[in-house]
């Protein structure tokens, strides 16, 4: 089975209180014009939910794949920290 396959196949559950969350923040973000902010908040969000959140029904479509969940989180991690200096760094 090929990666959309596998990836369609899965059914991904995100709790209501969440996107109530996500869509306050994004707000707040917005009219606050931090774009920074809502573009971190956007990629926290969508990590928690793809990769904390649902691991096991990830696990579990990737056929126990070690090697495709280490590759999955690394990248997350690594797009973080970079998300948190672009926070921290002073614009030009």
């Amino acid at each position: 089975m090929n990666l959309l396959g596998i990836l369609s196949a899965v059914e991904i559950r995100v709790p209501i209180y969440m996107v109530i969350f996500y869509l306050a923040g994004i707000s707040l973000c917005v009219l606050l014009n931090r774009i920074r902010a809502g573009l971190s908040l956007s990629f926290f969000f969508l990590f928690y939910v793809g990769y904390l959140h649902n691991r096991t029904l990830l696990i579990e479509a990737m056929k126990f794949s070690i090697v495709g969940i280490g590759i999955y989180a690394s990248l997350g991690f690594v797009i973080l920290i970079l998300a948190v200096v672009s926070l921290f760094s002073s614009p030009k």
